[in-house]
């Protein structure tokens, strides 16, 4: 099997990590003896033992010796002792591991090439398949953390061509055709957490949930609510889901509303405001790595506004909504400028998509 092909596995692996590393970058390894894979493995539990040990274990407990073994990785091993699991070099060195295949560099200052460079030390032989895009884009909120410790951030809205995200006279809050709202929910995937208002949970009362194909234990994100007077209704759908939903407010955490969410399993965290860059610092101390914004126009106009935002998916509908509709910037209070290009246009379904970064 080609190396290439093998990084591939590891990365499916890897992906299997999302929202259980907490701060840690997502990795997948495998170990190969005689051109077999006798063991795979991926960082499951932050804390826990990292992507090459957790192959080497899977190895082992099948009763095979991975002295001589090679290992596939989608991530140089770490070599540095700051943390709660022992180095990965020291492991792979150890046991005999005699080739390592890495498809990327760890952008962690405290490693950074150092890894490798303790392998070869160890008479380790190393080869770096190259696959660096593949893993800036899996662990984007890693490195968006350890450069500017605040998660990765994405926009995303659907609108009609005219601009209109809302009709204010119909029951139905949907824009977008089946299609559109498809491959919207697919983003959901990729990524630690939704955070909308509370004004959407009361409307639309929505799962926040990613509903696609795939492994049946994913991990599912997590909502965040932004909820100054804890007006959340104790029987919405993303507290029956019990997907840890973390509520921002500005009411006291001992309030009775603030007791009551937190024994139906919510994180609630009181802030002196719930401007998006407070509450992205905040959402870092709780583990989240990336976060996809799905308000309403005014939670969409307060990120807007802050530019954290690293990414903006916009989908434009193929109708005009004219005086019934709720216009994407009403609560814009000035021209706003995008600092960002366009990537990516892909039509989907009757919406067009145009995705911007920068």
């Amino acid at each position: 099997m080609k190396e290439k092909d093998l990084m591939k596995k590891a990365f499916i692996l890897a992906r299997k990590g999302r929202g259980l590393t907490g701060l840690n970058p997502m990795v997948g390894a495998i170990l190969l003896k005689s051109d077999k894979i006798i063991g795979k493995g991926f960082h499951q539990k932050y804390g826990g033992p990292h992507a090459e040990v957790n192959a080497i274990n899977d190895a082992e407990l099948k009763g095979i010796s991975v002295k001589g073994a090679t290992l596939v990785t989608t991530l140089e091993p770490c070599c540095h002792r700051k943390k709660k699991t022992p180095p990965c070099t020291n492991i792979i060195i150890n046991k005999g591991i005699k080739k390592v295949y890495y498809g990327s560099i760890d952008m962690n200052p405290q490693v950074q090439g150092r890894g490798i460079k303790k392998l070869k030390s160890s008479n380790i032989k190393t080869v770096f398949v190259d696959s660096q895009k593949n893993n800036d884009q899996l662990n984007r909120g890693f490195l968006k953390i350890t450069q500017k410790k605040l998660p990765y951030v994405t926009l995303k809205i659907c609108m009609t061509l005219d601009g209109m995200i809302f009709n204010k006279k119909s029951c139905s809050s949907s824009i977008g055709d089946l299609k559109q709202l498809k491959d919207s929910n697919n983003l959901r995937a990729n990524y630690d957490s939704i955070l909308v208002g509370v004004e959407t949970i009361i409307a639309d009362n929505p799962q926040l949930t990613y509903r696609g194909t795939g492994d049946k234990n994913l991990w599912q994100p997590r909502p965040i609510v932004l909820d100054s007077s804890l007006r959340t209704p104790l029987d919405s759908k993303i507290i029956k889901l019990k997907n840890n939903p973390i509520i921002f407010t500005k009411l006291s955490e001992n309030s009775n509303k603030s007791i009551k969410l937190r024994n139906l399993g919510c994180t609630i965290i009181k802030l002196k405001n719930l401007e998006p860059k407070t509450v992205l610092k905040s959402l870092v101390k709780n583990n989240v790595q990336t976060v996809l914004v799905e308000g309403g126009g005014s939670i969409f106009s307060s990120f807007l506004k802050s530019n954290v935002g690293d990414q903006l998916i916009l989908y434009y509908s193929s109708i005009f909504m004219g005086n019934s509709g709720l216009n994407i910037g009403h609560n814009l209070d000035r021209q706003y400028k995008l600092k960002k290009n366009i990537t990516k246009i892909k039509k989907i379904g009757n919406s067009t998509m145009m995705v911007f970064e920068s």
